[in-house]
């Protein structure tokens, strides 16, 4: 895969929880026309845990008909066990996609020797290659460095997302060749320090809602400046509800729909007023 920035794609539902497909299809060429270097669809900022099962197959299927394979595609398959996620990947069977990806088990706390049975026997199943996502902070889980050296044994266990830099960096000074195994960098509020380090491939969901800024970060001569821009929005994102906040974002820029958990609402005027101002400044809108 590509070096640059690979995005996380939000998935726009109707009030049913039904995809909005127009919606989800012009976010996707947003994406490619800022010259994103790939996609994951249903990751953590793609709500793939608050999709309906019944929709799930249709966004993952939208998604790769309307790329086309011109980008990479990844698809989030995470669950709590070796069988529900490949319950998942089965019913993307038939898809032309570059991966999966899943995050260690996110209900039960998983040591270092449950999370390699965990991946290693998705993988030896996977009809796509996999990718490991590790998200301590939600699964109570990190994946090590030991841990991640064994793993890349599996043949089809292809790369890792990580907001741990000292973890991505700990695998590429550990002697072992990771030439043919992708590390996306998922730290956004360093971004430009890791891509000084070497570490080019950053993935994260605040692009979809900042492609002129992220296009200018990664095309421009400046990252720091474009980079403080997409952290400023994320803070207010923040304060006002990441993924609510999103929903909003996003139908500015003329991608709407629900991106939000199904259990809670809108923002408020004066924080839509906020992120309205800032988006015009920023010359997302």
């Amino acid at each position: 895969m590509n070096n640059g920035f690979y995005t996380a794609l939000g998935t726009p539902l109707d009030d049913t929880g039904k995809l909005q497909k127009s919606s989800f299809e012009a976010q996707i060429e947003r994406q490619i026309d800022a010259k994103a270097a790939g996609f994951l669809c249903m990751g953590s900022m793609g709500n793939m845990v608050g999709v309906r099962e019944s929709e799930y197959f249709n966004v993952a299927k939208t998604c790769v008909l309307q790329n086309r394979k011109r980008l990479p595609l990844m698809i989030g398959v995470m669950d709590n066990s070796i069988g529900r996620v490949l319950d998942r990947v089965n019913t993307l069977d038939g898809l032309n996609i570059d991966g999966v990806v899943a995050t260690t088990p996110y209900y039960y706390r998983s040591n270092q020797e449950q999370i390699v049975t965990f991946y290693d026997e998705i993988a030896k199943k996977s009809k796509f290659p996999l990718f490991m996502y590790d998200l301590p902070g939600v699964t109570q889980s990190p994946i090590t460095a030991d841990t991640v050296i064994r793993l890349m044994k599996n043949k089809n266990i292809k790369g890792i997302k990580s907001g741990n830099m000292n973890l991505l960096s700990e695998i590429m000074r550990c002697g072992v060749d990771y030439s043919s195994f992708d590390m996306f960098y998922s730290g956004l509020d360093t971004f430009d320090i890791a891509l000084k380090g070497g570490i080019t491939k950053n993935l994260d969901g605040m692009f979809a809602s900042t492609p002129v800024n992220s296009e200018k970060m990664y095309h421009g001569d400046n990252p720091s400046k474009y980079l403080n821009n997409i952290l400023s929005l994320r803070n207010m994102f923040i304060k006002h509800g990441v993924l609510n906040s999103f929903s909003y974002a996003m139908g500015l820029l003329g991608c709407p729909g629900h991106y939000h958990e199904d259990y809670t609402g809108d923002i408020g005027e004066d924080a839509k007023r906020e992120i309205k101002e800032f988006m015009s400044k920023i010359g997302e809108i």
